[in-house]
């Protein structure tokens, strides 16, 4: 083919409820570093790799994407099939594409990255260090969450995802590696090595657990980056649990020194915080549970509650992350009561009480959207 060659593939789902879903979908691929235009009935997504639609029609979602490089094909059709079939898992859709293919392979994004120091920051979280090459993609303030897979230790021969011809993530072999979200706390490109904090709670699942194991020389791999940072505001409000901590204390560092706001994060008590450095004008609220479970509290929902906001919300940012019940409260409440103005906010639902992962990801969007 010749260079300006362009690759195309699009796909029409059956989808009866594609007007319920698809402004979700649209956040969830806003989230990955993606520009996205709003279009007559969808949106026109632009990324560095090619251009994509996601166009709502009568009981049918379409989708279509462009490349001028082969190789990224399957990545551009994992940018819009993984959002979907995520946050509308409840519909059973089936998604099948016609046009040019790519063969399988492994995602651009993959980074190895090998454990070069671990220590304890409070009793129950701890800085991990990891070295790695070619980290500039992650090297970004806005941009801050990545996804981690875990390697057993001492493998010797490495399992990694890869992208098949579907827009899917798959397996070889079926040999499934635990993954899960993290913050990037810090990171220095330029020196090759990244600091990710692990909340170390009970009971431990696959992360937490190899976490607490982690020694100098364990491997992990990383995909990304995605979730969005601090956008400017006259006035900054940032509210979380100890997931959120990592984001909150990142974002603290990248503000310049007249920045004004309230900062409310919930730990299980004094023996959790930690000191964060941040400009004189900003208000930081310990909020302790004095051990009570995490997620069982309302003290993140209460103060965020009690914040005074500006008259002029145009010039608030609000982010934040914590658990689902809690995200749902406070979104419920900044949106419906306060009417914050949707682009003025970034908030996750960072992990829910009663499930897992792997449950959020087989139950989709009403495991996580508020």
């Amino acid at each position: 083919m010749g260079a300006d060659h362009i690759y195309t593939a699009s796909a029409e789902i059956d989808f009866p409820r594609v007007a319920e879903f698809i402004d979700y979908i649209a956040e969830s691929i806003a989230t990955h570093d993606i520009d996205l235009e709003q279009v007559d009935h969808g949106y026109r997504l632009t990324t560095q790799v090619g251009t994509g639609h996601l166009i709502a029609a009568a009981s049918c979602l379409r989708l279509h994407v462009e490349t001028p490089n082969k190789a990224d094909l399957n990545r551009l059709k994992y940018t819009l099939a993984g959002p979907v079939s995520f946050i509308a898992a409840s519909e059973n859709l089936e998604i099948i594409w016609s046009g040019d293919e790519a063969a399988p392979s492994l995602p651009e994004d993959l980074r190895v990255l090998q454990v070069t120091s671990v220590r304890r920051q409070t009793p129950a979280m701890c800085r991990i260090r990891f070295s790695g090459e070619n980290l500039a993609r992650y090297d970004r303030s806005d941009q801050l969450h990545c996804r981690l897979i875990f390697q057993p230790k001492g493998v010797v021969t490495m399992q990694w995802p890869i992208l098949d011809g579907r827009g899917r993530v798959v397996w070889p072999n079926d040999h499934f590696l635990p993954t899960r979200v993290y913050t990037i706390r810090a990171i220095n490109s330029d020196e090759g090595w990244m600091e990710i904090d692990f909340s170390l709670h009970d009971p431990a699942g696959p992360a937490t657990q190899w976490a607490r194991d982690a020694a100098p020389g364990d491997t992990v791999g990383v995909l990304g980056p995605a979730a969005n940072g601090a956008k400017r505001a006259a006035f900054h409000v940032l509210a979380g649990d100890e997931t959120a901590l990592p984001g909150i204390a990142r974002i603290l560092e990248g503000l310049g020194p007249e920045e004004k706001g309230q900062v409310f994060i919930e730990v299980n008590g004094p023996e959790e915080e930690q000191p964060l450095d941040r400009p004189q004008e900003i208000e930081i609220v310990w909020l302790h549970r004095f051990g009570l479970p995490a997620g069982t509290t309302a003290l993140l929902s209460e103060a965020v509650r009690s914040v005074i906001w500006p008259s002029d919300l145009t010039q608030v940012f609000f982010w934040g992350g914590c658990e689902h019940k809690a995200f749902r409260d406070i979104h419920r409440f900044l949106r419906k009561e306060v009417g914050l103005p949707r682009d003025r906010m970034v908030f996750y639902s960072h992990w829910h009480r009663k499930l897992s992962e792997e449950d959020i990801i087989s139950i989709g969007g009403k495991a996580y959207l508020p």
